[in-house]
C-alpha cells in the first residue's frame, strides 16, 4: 500500500471529469489498482449507484456488470475496512455481481473486517444469496471468519448455509448450497469449526433426519442411511452420507478427548443413527489409545449395558465395541449373557401372528419356525461380538449354532439394504460347498429346506443356488459322478446347474459333456409341474420346472455355436443339435411366449435372450451356421422354416433372423434370398414382423453393400412409410435414422449417389432432423476412426454441400444442418473447409448453437490459419445461449481468449478493432477476467497446445 499515491481532490475531480460515459468509467474502474482511492471515491458517491437487474422482453433477467465492483474487489486484501464500509451502503442492491463479490471479499479479508458484513448478509435471504456467487467463496467467508476467531458470526453463518430446513418436498429438505458444493464445502467448515464441530454440524443432521421424513414422533428409520457407520459403501454421496461422516469424524475427536461431555452431546436425542455413531466413536477412541483416558472405558462398558445400544440396528458398531473392551475388561460383557437369552427386542406374539400360514398349523410347527427366527437373531449378535470377546456362557452357544447353521463368514460386514429386505441368502457359502465332495453336495441341497417366510435375510433356495450356480461357473465338474440330479434336486437347483454351466462354456471351461447331456435330456423330457412342495417367500423356490428348461434351451443355444474352445467333437455337438431339434421341440413354450402381454415391454431382440421359444430360434440358426455339409443342416433349416411361418405378434424370433442375417447370407445366400421378401419386406410394404427383422439387421450389423442391396426394396419402402418404424432392438439410432445412416454410407462409399431410390426417399420423406441426426451419426464415426480414405472424405464433403444447398432452397429443413459440429470434432476435415461451413451452418440454422458441442479447442486451433473466420463464428455460436450452457462455457474457456488474441495480434486493423469490441462486450456480460487472459495469449504464457489439452 505504501507504494501507492494518495490522490488529492484535484486528482479525484479531474478523474471524475474525464469518465463521463460509461465505457470510460470501466476503462478507468478496470485499470486502477490503488487502495488509496477507495475511500474519496465514495465520498464522491461513485459506489452509490449501482445497476438493477433488468427484465428482458423475453421474461429473463439480466445483471448488468459493474466495474465498479470488480476495482473493490482487487484492492478489498489492501484497503479492508473503506471496502467493507462502501459495502454496507449496498446491502440493498439486488445486483447479483455485488452480491458475488462480497462473499468473495469477505473470504480474503482479515476476520475482523470480514465480521462487519453481517447486516449485509442478513439483508439477504439464504436462498437469495445471488446466483452468480461462487459457492467455494461463501464457503470460504464462513472459514474465515472460523480461523480468524470470529467464532459467533463463523457459527451464525455456518448453520445458514448447511442447516437443512423444511421445504415443500417433504422427502428432501431446503438447503442453501447446492448437493455438490454443500458435500465439497461441509469438510472445510468442520475442520474450521473443531472443537465446536460436533455441538454444531450433529443438530445439522438431526435436522436432515427430520426434514426428510426419516425421523419422526412415530418411528425412526435414521439407520437405513448407513448399515455400517464405517463404510458407506456402494452408496453414493449426498448430502447425507456427508452430514454422517462429519458427525462420525468429530464424534471421534470428541469422545477422545472428553468421553463423557461426548456421550451426553450425543445421546441427547434417541436417533438410532446417533447411537450408530457414539458406539462408533468409543470403538475408534479405544483404538486410538484412548483407554488410557480415566472415563473412557467405563463409557464404552455403559454403553454396551445400555439397552438403548442394543437395538438391532446397531449390532455392528455394538459388536466392534465389545470387542476391544473385552481386551481391555473381560467381565464387562457378562449383561450380555441376560440380553442374549432374553431373545429379540421385539413383540413376539406380533411376530407368532405374522408367521401364522393357516389355521390348520399346529402350535409346534409354528414354534419350531419363531425359534429358527430367534435363533438367527442369536447367531448374528453372537457373532458380532465374537467367540472371543464373548462370557463363557455363551462361547458354547455360538459353537452349536455355527456348527448347526454353519459360520457367518462376515459378522460385521454391511450388507447396504435399503430396505428390511436383503436378497436371497444361502446358508452356505461357494467356499463351503467347493469343500464338498459331489455327492455330499447333492446330498445337502436335497435335505435342506427353507423354514423361514420370505422376509428377511434367512437363507433360501434362491440364494443357495445362486451360490451353486457361481460355483459351476468357475468348476463345472463339481457334481460330476452323481446321477439322477432332475430326480434328486429341486428345480431350482436344476435351473441354477444349467446356468452356471452356460457361463462356465462361455468362459471356455470344459463341462463333463456326458453329464451335461444327461442332464439335459432330464429336464427337457419332465413334466412342467414339479414334485417338491414350494418353501420360502415369492422367488425363493421355482414353483415349476419352467425354468431349468428355459435354461436347458439356453445352455443347448451355447454349445452348438461354433467354437474353438472348449473343444467340442463333431459327435458330441451332434448330441446337443438332436436334444436341441428334438427334445426342445416344445409347443407348450410357443404356447407360453405367443399368450404373453409384453405391449410397452421389452424390444424384441432382448425378449429373444429370455423366452424359451425365440432361444431355441437363436439355437437352430446356430446349427445352420456350421453349414450346409453338418449332418443337421437340413434338419435345422426345415424347423426355422416351419416356426418363421408362425404369426410371432411380440416379433422376437423376427429379431433373431435380423440379427442372425449376415452369417445367414454366408451359409446359404439362395436360400436366403428366396426369403428375403418374406422375413423382410419388399417394395410393396412391410408389415410389422418384417420391420422388426429389418430394423434389428441394420442396428446389429456394419454397412455392407451386399447386404443393402439385399434388403434395397425393404429400405425403400420402410423410408416411404408414414408410421413410425417398429424398432428391433432399443438400442442404437431409432430405425429411421438408422437407415439414413446407411444411405449415407451407401454415397459417400460410392456405392450408390443421391440418385438411388432409396437416398431419394430418405432425403424426401424423413424430418430434417432425422436427416440431420444421420449425417451428424456418421461425422461421429469418423471421430472414432484411426483414418479415412480420402475419397471417402470427399465424397461426405460433396453431400453436405448438396445439403446445405438444399437448405438455402427450403428453409423449413435448416434442422438438417443442426450437428455439423461433429464435421468439426471428426478431425478429419481442415479448418479451412469446414470454417466457413460451420459459420454458414449457423447463420441457416440457430439451431448448430443451440447444440450441446463441444468444439472450443478446435476453434481455437482454426485461428491460426484464419482468425478471422475463427472471430466470426465465434461471435455466431455465443448469439444463442438458450439451453447450450455447457458449450458456451467450452467456448469461452477454451476458444475465445485465443481467437481474440489471434485477432488483435493480426495484421488486420479492422479485425483488431472488431476482436477489441467484441471483447468488451464479452466483459460487460461478466468475463471480467478476460482481458488478462488474452494477455496470457499474447505475452506466450498460454499456447496453442496449452489449450489442446
Amino acid at each position: 500500500m505504501a507504494a501507492y499515491k494518495i490522490p488529492t481532490a484535484e486528482h479525484v475531480n479531474e478523474a471524475l471529469r474525464l469518465i463521463p460515459t460509461a465505457p470510460l468509467r470501466r476503462a478507468f474502474f478496470e485499470g486502477l489498482k490503488n487502495p488509496h482511492w477507495v475511500l474519496p471515491l465514495a465520498q464522491a458517491g461513485m459506489f452509490s449507484n449501482p445497476p438493477e437487474p433488468e427484465r428482458m422482453s423475453d421474461g429473463l433477467v439480466r445483471d448488468h456488470y459493474w466495474p465498479e465492483i470488480d476495482f473493490l474487489v482487487r484492492v478489498a486484501e489492501a484497503a479492508p475496512k473503506a471496502v467493507v464500509d462502501v459495502l454496507l451502503t449496498l446491502q440493498d442492491s439486488n445486483n447479483a455481481w455485488i452480491r458475488r463479490s462480497v462473499f468473495t471479499i469477505g473470504a480474503s479479508i482479515p476476520a475482523i473486517e470480514a465480521v462487519r458484513l453481517k447486516p449485509v448478509i442478513k439483508a439477504w435471504s439464504a436462498s437469495d444469496f445471488g446466483w452468480r456467487s461462487d459457492p467455494r467463496d461463501i464457503v470460504g467467508f464462513v472459514v474465515n471468519l472460523l480461523h480468524g476467531g470470529q467464532t459467533k458470526m463463523g457459527k451464525w453463518m455456518a448453520n445458514l448455509l448447511f442447516r437443512p430446513q423444511a421445504s415443500e418436498d417433504p422427502h428432501k429438505p431446503n438447503l442453501a448450497l447446492e448437493d455438490y458444493w454443500y458435500e465439497e464445502g461441509l469438510p472445510r467448515v468442520v475442520e474450521a469449526l473443531s472443537d465446536e464441530g460436533l455441538k454444531t454440524v450433529l443438530p445439522w443432521l438431526e435436522e436432515y433426519e427430520i426434514r426428510s421424513n426419516h425421523l419422526t414422533d412415530n418411528f425412526d428409520m435414521t439407520d437405513f442411511a448407513r448399515e455400517s457407520i464405517r463404510d458407506k459403501g456402494a452408496r453414493h454421496p449426498s448430502v447425507e452420507q456427508s452430514l454422517i461422516d462429519a458427525v462420525r469424524d468429530l464424534a471421534v475427536k470428541a469422545t477422545a478427548k472428553d468421553p463423557r461431555t461426548a456421550k451426553t452431546v450425543l445421546t441427547r436425542r434417541p436417533m438410532l443413527l446417533t447411537r450408530k455413531i457414539t458406539l462408533f466413536a468409543a470403538t475408534e477412541a479405544l483404538r486410538e489409545g484412548g483407554f488410557q483416558h480415566s472415563d473412557l472405558l467405563s463409557v464404552a462398558t455403559e454403553l454396551l449395558a445400555d439397552d438403548n445400544f442394543r437395538n438391532d440396528a446397531c449390532r455392528i458398531e455394538f459388536g466392534e465395541l465389545a470387542r476391544e473392551v473385552a481386551i481391555l475388561s473381560p467381565s464387562a460383557l457378562d449383561s450380555l449373557v441376560d440380553f442374549i437369552t432374553a431373545g429379540p427386542q421385539r413383540d413376539m406374539d406380533q411376530l407368532r401372528e405374522r408367521l401364522r400360514r393357516d389355521d390348520e398349523e399346529s402350535d409346534e410347527e409354528l414354534e419350531n419356525r419363531v425359534g429358527e427366527i430367534v435363533d438367527t437373531w442369536k447367531h448374528r449378535w453372537l457373532s458380532a461380538v465374537g467367540a472371543k470377546a464373548l462370557p463363557h456362557a455363551l462361547k458354547s452357544l455360538l459353537a452349536e449354532l455355527d456348527s448347526r447353521r454353519g459360520v457367518i463368514d462376515a459378522p460385521l460386514a454391511a450388507l447396504n439394504k435399503v430396505t428390511s429386505w436383503v436378497g436371497p441368502s444361502s446358508p452356505i457359502s461357494q467356499v463351503e460347498m467347493s469343500a464338498m465332495s459331489p455327492t455330499e453336495l447333492v446330498s445337502h441341497l436335497e435335505s435342506w429346506h427353507d423354514t423361514g417366510d420370505g422376509w428377511g435375510p434367512e437363507p433360501s433356495h434362491e440364494g443357495q443356488g445362486r451360490e451353486l450356480s457361481g460355483l459351476l461357473t468357475t468348476n463345472p465338474r463339481a457334481l460330476d459322478g452323481v446321477k439322477g440330479l432332475a430326480d434328486k434336486l429341486r428345480p431350482t437347483y436344476l435351473r441354477a446347474i444349467l446356468q452356471g454351466w452356460k457361463t462356465a462354456v462361455q468362459a471356455d471351461l470344459e463341462l463333463n459333456w456326458d453329464h451335461a447331456t444327461e442332464l439335459i435330456r432330464q429336464v427337457l423330457r419332465h413334466s412342467d409341474i414339479s414334485p417338491f412342495p414350494v418353501e420360502g417367500g415369492n422367488w425363493d423356490d421355482d414353483v415349476d420346472f419352467q425354468g431349468a428348461k428355459r435354461a436347458a434351451v439356453n445352455l443347448l443355444e451355447e454349445l452348438v455355436k461354433q467354437r474353438a474352445k472348449p473343444a467340442i467333437s463333431t459327435e458330441t455337438v451332434g448330441v446337443f443339435a438332436n436334444l436341441l431339434l428334438r427334445e426342445s421341440d416344445d409347443e407348450a413354450a410357443w404356447t407360453r411366449y405367443d399368450s404373453e402381454d409384453t405391449a410397452g415391454g421389452t424390444d424384441p431382440l432382448t425378449l429373444s435372450l429370455n423366452r424359451q421359444w425365440p432361444t431355441r430360434i437363436r439355437g437352430l440358426l446356430n446349427l445352420m451356421s456350421h453349414g450346409k455339409q453338418a449332418p443337421w443342416y437340413e434338419e435345422a433349416r426345415s424347423a426355422i422354416e416351419r416356426d418363421i411361418e408362425r404369426p410371432d405378434i411380440p416379433g422376437a424370433s423376427r429379431a433373431v433372423i435380423g440379427e442372425r442375417l449376415g452369417r445367414l447370407l454366408v451359409v446359404d445366400p439362395e436360400w436366403l434370398r428366396e426369403r428375403t421378401a418374406q422375413l423382410f419386406g419388399s417394395a410393396e410394404g412391410v408389415s410389422r414382423e418384417q420391420q422388426i427383422a429389418l430394423t434389428t439387421a441394420m442396428a446389429t450389423h456394419h454397412y455392407h453393400i451386399t447386404l443393402y442391396e439385399l434388403l434395397a426394396p425393404a429400405i425403400l419402402a420402410a423410408t416411404r412409410s408414414s408410421e413410425p418404424l417398429v424398432a428391433g432392438w432399443g438400442g442404437g439410432s431409432e430405425p429411421i435414422q438408422r437407415i439414413g445412416e446407411w444411405v449415407i454410407s451407401a454415397i459417400i462409399f460410392g456405392h450408390k449417389t443421391l440418385a438411388d431410390p432409396a437416398a431419394e426417399a430418405f432425403f424426401a420423406s424423413t424430418k430434417p432432423r432425422v436427416r440431420g441426426a444421420a449425417i451428424g451419426r456418421i461425422a461421429w464415426s469418423m471421430m472414432n476412426s484411426s483414418s479415412v480414405d480420402d475419397a471417402i472424405l470427399d465424397r461426405f464433403a460433396d453431400l453436405w454441400d448438396r445439403r446445405v444447398e438444399h437448405v438455402r432452397n427450403h428453409e423449413e429443413d435448416k434442422q438438417e444442418l443442426s450437428e455439423f459440429f461433429w464435421f468439426v470434432k471428426s478431425g478429419k476435415f481442415d479448418s479451412s473447409w469446414w470454417l466457413p461451413r460451420l459459420k454458414e451452418a449457423v447463420e441457416l440454422s440457430p439451431e448448430v448453437a443451440a447444440e450441446r458441442f463441444m468444439i472450443g479447442k478446435e476453434i481455437a486451433s482454426s485461428a491460426d490459419s484464419d482468425p478471422r473466420g475463427a472471430l466470426e463464428a465465434t461471435k455466431l455460436l455465443l448469439t444463442n445461449r438458450d439451453g447450450a450452457a455447457m458449450s458456451v462455457w467450452d467456448l469461452t474457456h477454451h476458444a475465445v481468449p485465443m481467437v481474440l488474441a489471434r485477432a488483435i495480434s493480426s495484421d488486420d486493423r479492422q479485425l483488431k478493432q472488431e476482436a477489441v469490441q467484441f471483447m468488451n462486450e464479452l466483459g460487460e456480460n461478466g468475463n471480467s477476467g478476460l482481458e488478462k487472459e488474452v494477455q496470457d495469449v499474447l505475452s506466450g504464457k498460454v499456447t496453442q497446445d496449452d489449450v489442446a489439452e
